[in-house]
């Protein structure tokens, strides 16, 4: 019988292409060692899941195609310690797993030897609870699924908390495909990360076929309405907005595909297949594919700031958290120059500004490249590499510069990266050596002195 519905599983949440698309090469994260497991990469994600609102409850059916990156006897993942599992089967035999705390233990019969893979099938159900952080930020002291007294949902995770919504590997380093079919209310939509692959009754899919780490996942319910555009050579654009928040932040999003075609001349073609905003959340997010914004951050310049992590973020991807900066200052940088070049301030106001608070940002918070952990999201990794960005593009010229930006991305498109990879990529690209200078700006308790 367990065999039976297993296969019935695999065959109602079919993988998209050839699985190895998903392949990562995992490690373990030096800034938070608790999430994630180098020994196994997981190559797709099957997640059907079914929100009830009125009594906050998820139910779930989860199905991984893991890949051993060494010989192993159990596959260990993140997963939540509210939700209780109902079942799992390893290719198609139930097994009896462990859920101590927020890890799911799962025995194999028998080794799985290196680069094996095998598919797991998780049924779940519960009433989802964020994970408490000691982080210093306000939008980080919860993480991952959250619900309202009216029984909307959210779920945002950076740098983890997608465990508390479904199994695992929560960590950057192991990125993955998704298919995603969230069955909500009638009267309610489901939005999650990668392209609206359409509705079929209450059930809202989504499919990503390049490849996202947890931390760019999403799940979110509301009475969300569901509005349609095009992008940048006819890329689909969607927005997802309560109705309460339409009159005043519909005009925002609808600028969304004129943000593109500015950050494509810059930084090359986008690099998904569709692109979209939903509105909830108290925070922003650059989830992969569907930018999620509170009506608070929903600006033209957050919307800029958050679309140029679909280049730097999400296609390039850092390997470790220790390499956030890799992120956020590219961000940073191309927002201020998006507003350099549509509002009454310069760039050079934005760089003034920057240069002032630099160096209280180091002291509050550590260098950008070795930040205080309780401090993730700090300014510092915005402001001090996206100063370090500008010295660099002193020295190649704006042409050299961006250049260089659509390089980057276009040649590690769907890879991990870290800082030594960059810097080696960097020198080898411009034919200059920038090691001390990015090290200098990384490393330093002080603001590096400009040229």
């Amino acid at each position: 019988m367990h065999s039976i519905i297993s296969l019935l599983l695999t065959a109602a949440v079919a993988v998209p292409g050839v699985p190895d698309k998903g392949r990562s090469e995992p490690v373990a994260d030096p800034v938070y060692p608790a999430y994630g497991n180098p020994a196994i990469d997981v190559l797709h994600y099957g997640l059907r899941l079914d929100w009830k609102p009125s009594r906050r409850l998820l139910t779930g059916t989860a199905l991984l195609t893991v890949r051993a990156v060494k010989k192993i006897d159990k596959i260990t993942l993140d997963f939540g310690r509210a939700l209780r599992v109902d079942e799992v089967t390893v290719a198609g035999t139930r097994v009896v797993a462990r859920h101590p705390g927020d890890d799911l233990v799962i025995p194999l019969r028998s080794p799985l030897e290196a680069d094996a893979r095998v598919r797991v099938v998780v049924r779940y159900h519960g009433v989802p609870e964020p994970a408490r952080t000691r982080q210093y930020r306000s939008d980080m002291k919860r993480l991952g699924f959250r619900s309202a007294a009216d029984g909307s949902a959210w779920a945002l995770q950076e740098p983890y908390g997608a465990f508390t919504w479904f199994p695992v590997n929560d960590q950057p380093s192991d990125e993955a495909l998704y298919d995603v079919a969230i069955k909500v209310p009638r009267g309610w939509a489901a939005v999650a990360h990668g392209r609206f692959a359409g509705r079929k009754g209450n059930t809202y899919h989504w499919r990503s076929t390049e490849p996202v780490a947890s931390y760019v996942t999403l799940f979110t319910a509301d009475r969300y309405r569901h509005f349609a555009a095009k992008g940048p050579r006819g890329i689909p654009i969607t927005y997802w907005l309560n109705k309460r928040d339409q009159t005043e932040n519909l005009p925002v999003v609808r600028q969304t595909p004129g943000i593109l075609r500015w950050l494509e001349k810059r930084l090359g073609p986008y690099p998904f297949s569709s692109a979209g905003v939903v509105v909830t959340s108290d925070s922003g997010m650059e989830t992969q594919q569907m930018v999620t914004l509170a009506p608070s951050f929903l600006r033209p310049e957050v919307v800029a700031h958050e679309m140029a992590h679909q280049w730097f973020g999400n296609a390039v991807t850092p390997r470790t958290w220790r390499d956030l900066w890799l992120n956020e200052g590219f961000a940073e940088y191309i927002e201020w120059q998006w507003a350099a070049d549509h509002t009454a301030e310069t760039l050079e106001d934005y760089l003034t500004e920057a240069r002032e608070i630099d160096g209280r940002l180091r002291r509050e918070s550590g260098p950008p490249g070795r930040y205080t952990p309780g401090r993730f999201g700090a300014g510092n990794v915005y402001i001090g590499p996206a100063l370090m960005l500008h010295e660099i593009r002193k020295r190649l010229g704006d042409e050299r510069f961006f250049a260089t930006l659509r390089a980057w991305v276009q040649e590690h498109r769907g890879t991990t990266q870290d800082r030594a990879s960059f810097v080696t990529w960097l020198n080898a690209r411009t034919g200059e050596d920038f090691t001390a200078l990015v090290d200098q700006w990384l490393d330093s308790p002080t603001t590096p002195a400009t040229t």
